[in-house]
């Protein structure tokens, strides 16, 4: 994916191949149902657990979460707090900072379905854009994200792609947000259906649907202990939000590690959550809704090995999603959602999420497989997380010498006779390292450049 230079630019990984090896709907072959290596055991989180040295040790407290947290925001500034921001903000940066966006997409030979978007096509979005609606200096105003929302580059819904028809990955999904997220409005597109929000990890456009306007002081309290209230997490892979007892008004659903106040919990049936809603005059409204108490667990989940494991494997089988897109999961949102049951704010792009813990190993260019595979044996599972370019993984461990990691895979490339072949995963998969091996990229070991402990 194109890098920008801004605030706003995240990156989306995919294993092995990379969008430029796409065109469209180009003749992909299925990845076999078991994968190379892969035991039916080895698919389920006990079979990891049983493996590990220490499974249920304590690896951060919650003070330890907190101070990790710290760390991401303020000594390595891989995260922003949008509460903190002034009234106002420059509207001279602001607008800059789009038409830069803009300005780069246009360099860029992009398709717009089966056809190089046109200047016209461009034209329309700067105008949309409203950039000669920004002031000089721009009130911020404050909200929340009230439905699942795909975050832009642009103010719209149409796709870019660097192949014709390329649909898998649209150039121009920036993020996505799960409901609840807060967010600070400083700029809406000329037509008002889209608004230019900031989050503490991405900036982006947002259709105006998906936000509630709320005041300063509601965003800053809605997470806040209170009377009758406690914090709660999302635990499952996906929790159907309802906005009756029965549980059969469904209104949307909540992903893994979304934080929500909870109202009251039960042990079995559904628990009270506040949620906060959007009236029809644009504005916020709290109002109770109805989960399941299974999919939501009252505070943080405990830092241990076991608990890792087994809220990754609650993910497995989860379609791919570059960007988010779909309401699905790339990489990093499946490392930012596991990592949220237990409260820690890891950065939207793999590259970050990496420097965000601690490296116990690093690896230049041509390292020798020995090498890395030394320090994977001495390695924790669960916990330690492999990064390489435009890719992250969970670590599981070794088994018969082999390392294994589970993380959400588009494809992967196997050697061919003239080119490689490309062999579609497209979901959260458990594969060993030697994937891709002989292909022309390498086998993920082979890419491999650090080996990484997600504690202080």
């Amino acid at each position: 994916m194109k890098r920008f230079f801004l605030p706003c630019f995240f990156i989306f990984c995919l294993f092995s191949v990379s969008a430029d090896s796409f065109a469209g709907e180009q003749a992909y072959s299925a990845a076999p149902t078991v994968l190379p290596n892969v035991t039916r055991a080895m698919k389920t989180p006990g079979y990891w657990i049983s493996r590990h040295p220490s499974p249920d040790q304590l690896l951060l407290t919650s003070e330890g979460v907190q101070r990790f947290n710290t760390r991401v925001k303020n000594d390595l500034n891989l995260a922003k707090d949008i509460l903190q921001l002034p009234e106002q903000v420059s509207g001279v940066d602001l607008r800059a900072s789009l038409e830069k966006v803009w300005s780069d997409f246009k360099s860029k030979n992009y398709f717009a379905g089966d056809k190089k978007a046109s200047a016209s096509f461009y034209d329309d979005i700067k105008k949309q854009m409203n950039l000669e609606g920004l002031p000089e200096q721009v009130p911020v105003r404050f909200g929340f994200i009230v439905h699942l929302a795909d975050q832009r580059f642009f103010p719209t819904g149409q796709g870019l792609f660097e192949k014709k028809n390329d649909i898998y990955f649209d150039e121009l999904q920036n993020s996505d947000l799960d409901i609840g997220t807060p967010a600070a409005v400083v700029h809406h597109s000329l037509d008002g259906g889209w608004l230019y929000v900031l989050t503490n990890m991405t900036d982006g456009w947002v259709k105006t649907e998906n936000v509630a306007l709320a005041a300063r002081e509601q965003v800053a309290e809605f997470f806040n202990a209170r009377p009758g209230t406690q914090g709660g997490v999302i635990v499952s892979a996906k929790a159907d939000i309802f906005l009756d007892e029965q549980l059969t008004e469904f209104y949307d659903y909540a992903r893994m590690g979304t934080p929500l106040p909870i109202q009251q919990i039960s042990e079995i049936g559904f628990s009270e959550v506040s949620l906060p809603l959007r009236m029809d005059d644009g504005n916020v409204i709290v109002k109770t809704v109805y989960i399941k108490s299974e999919d939501i667990h009252k505070g943080f989940l405990p830092y241990t090995p076991r608990r890792i494991i087994e809220q990754a494997f609650k993910m497995l089988n989860a379609p791919y999603g570059w960007g988010g897109m779909n309401g699905e999961q790339d990489c990093s949102r499946f490392l930012a959602e596991v990592f949220g049951t237990f409260g820690m704010h890891l950065p939207r792009n793999s590259k970050e999420q990496a420097q965000a813990g601690r490296p116990v190993a690093r690896f230049d260019i041509g390292a020798p497989d020995e090498k890395k595979l030394k320090a994977l044996r001495d390695a924790a599972g669960g916990v330690t997380v492999l990064p390489m370019k435009g890719h992250i993984m969970i670590y599981l461990g070794m088994a018969d010498d082999r390392p294994y990691a589970i993380h959400a895979v588009w494809a992967y490339r196997q050697p061919g006779k003239r080119k490689d072949a490309v062999r579609v995963i497209n979901r959260v998969a458990v594969t060993d390292l030697f994937l891709g091996e002989g292909s022309q990229k390498g086998s993920l070991l082979k890419r491999l450049n650090a080996v990484v402990l997600m504690a202080q």
